[in-house]
């Protein structure tokens, strides 16, 4: 197996709604990053040092936004950047560079080879390299902020993925969208002031915005978008945004190698 270098952190957030419209068509975000957060964990590798086993993922943090739709950005962007400026760096600079990725073994019972008797426990290969990845050759990590998000008009469960800002990609009119790269531009992280990324280990973000479609109302009259979006998701509505949790964690998993430039 040829082991690949890690590339990107993921900060992963979710944008929807509170209760009591947690449940809602527009909330299709919190309900994917539901379903995708246990995924997660079974593929994506490096999930804690050595040192800090307790420490919970290493190079991925999941954020389901609290805040209304429309003001999503403020508060997910200052997690964000703490995430960045203190967590990840410490992570980069104390545990990655000087080797201190904790080395999970599983074990397999070895057998003598005369009478195939079990002789004990015998540690197998690292979780990391099972997974196909090598930390060790880890020069540089660069952030990428995913963004899980409703998408009206797609249909039920289909996922559209966008790279970049409002420049790459029309937020079309989406609320939640506006505010998050209101935020990103007010502080200078995208597109990327030199003073606000602060240079160090990481390179310019990069942002993901990968949405999970929720359909469209049967009329256009006034209200009825809202009114759409703002109703509780039926049981098949629900099981096909959680069915799309397998196709995000594919884009995901790519992304945590992905090499290419930012933005």
């Amino acid at each position: 197996m040829t082991l690949k270098t890690p590339q990107r952190i993921l900060f992963i957030a979710s944008i929807g709604n509170p209760r009591p419209y947690r449940s809602t068509r527009h909330s299709a975000g919190h309900i994917l990053l539901d379903a995708l957060t246990p995924l997660l964990a079974v593929r994506m590798p490096l999930t804690s040092s050595q040192h800090q086993p307790s420490s919970g993922p290493l190079f991925y943090k999941t954020y389901l936004s609290p805040s209304y739709m429309n003001e999503s950005g403020p508060k997910l962007i200052r997690q964000l950047k703490t995430w960045l400026s203190s967590t990840q760096t410490d992570i980069f600079e104390r545990i990655v560079r000087p080797g201190h990725i904790r080395d999970p073994t599983t074990t397999t019972t070895t057998t003598t080879p005369s009478d195939n008797t079990p002789t004990g426990p015998n540690p197998t290969r690292p979780e990391w390299h099972r997974r196909g990845t090598d930390p060790t050759t880890l020069k540089h990590l660069a952030p990428t902020l995913v963004i899980l998000h409703d998408e009206l008009e797609s249909p039920l469960g289909k996922v559209r993925v966008k790279r970049g800002g409002p420049d790459q990609a029309s937020l079309r009119g989406h609320r939640g969208l506006i505010s998050v790269f209101e935020s990103l531009r007010g502080k200078g992280l995208y597109p990327a002031r030199s003073e606000a990324t602060g240079g160090g280990a990481h390179g310019e973000l990069s942002v993901l915005r990968i949405g999970v479609g929720i359909g469209r109302p049967e009329t256009r009259g006034r209200g009825d978008v809202a009114k759409y979006v703002l109703t509780e998701m039926s049981p098949k509505e629900f099981a096909a945004v959680r069915g799309a949790a397998g196709q995000v964690m594919d884009v995901l998993a790519d992304e945590f190698y992905w090499e290419g430039d930012s933005q």
